[in-house]
């Protein structure tokens, strides 16, 4: 049997609302292959930066592999360049890639563009292009991500994938969790769970982010107060969605 009619009986035997968990670019790829409505979770700190942009008035977020993509655009007033290398900002960028520092700058974010440069979440977002639709997810707007990927997933007549991004493709005790907490959303939503969707205990979030390899590392360079809302589970109702080359809240593109 040749690709074309294997591809056509996995579309076939697809079940909306069916829940894939995958690992990094990797799992990321098998989502956009499949089809699927992604969510791309790198919850210290990417998916929670994004939301962050979003909620201090940023316009939409436009998220680019390397720093000298990132650096083209510095100099258009429309735009701030905010992102990291090793977890530290990077050199001639207005922001790092910390979402207390774009709350309480809100006034410099508010109606521009952030153009967003990460080491690992936005590998994972451009290993997805090609999916049915793309979101962010973390703990901060958990309930409302899994809400509308599931309505899109249902919409679309797809399944699901959530992405945890980790770190170089290697799974991170923050994205693991944020990962099955998301799944266990969906499947209180009515999503077709995987038999071994993994347990989660949400009174544990701070416990998990703090002690996590990324968390401790994140806390030596002084960002404790990053990880710390990073670990706050629905805080926001934000949704991230991507549409034509940026992502922009999903309550903003709604009909009116």
């Amino acid at each position: 049997m040749d690709d074309s009619h294997l591809r056509s009986r996995e579309l076939k035997n697809r079940l909306p609302g069916m829940i894939h968990l995958e690992l990094g670019a990797p799992g990321a790829r098998r989502a956009a292959e499949r089809g699927d409505v992604a969510v791309i979770i790198d919850a210290l700190r990417a998916s929670t930066t994004i939301c962050a942009a979003l909620m201090a008035g940023a316009a939409r977020v436009h998220t680019v592999l390397t720093v000298e993509e990132a650096l083209v655009w510095r100099g258009d007033p429309t735009c701030r360049i905010a992102g990291e290398r090793g977890a530290v900002r990077v050199d001639g960028f207005d922001f790092g890639n910390s979402p207390t520092e774009l709350l309480a700058r809100q006034e410099e974010v508010r109606g521009k563009t952030v153009v967003l440069t990460t080491t690992n979440g936005t590998r994972c977002i451009h290993a997805a292009l090609g999916a049915s639709a793309i979101l962010i997810g973390a703990p901060v707007n958990a309930t409302a991500v899994a809400r509308a990927a599931l309505n899109l997933a249902r919409t679309n007549g797809c399944e699901l994938t959530l992405v945890a991004a980790g770190l170089h493709d290697q799974a991170r005790d923050e994205d693991v969790f944020a990962q099955a907490l998301l799944a266990h959303r969906l499947a209180a939503l009515g999503a077709l769970a995987p038999g071994n969707l993994p347990s989660v205990d949400e009174q544990k979030s701070l416990e998990v982010f703090l002690h996590a390899e990324s968390g401790q590392y994140l806390c030596s360079l002084g960002y404790e107060v990053d990880v710390r809302l990073c670990a706050e589970i629905d805080r926001w109702s934000v949704v991230p969605v991507y549409h034509r080359g940026y992502f922009e809240s999903l309550a903003e593109l709604a009909p009116r």
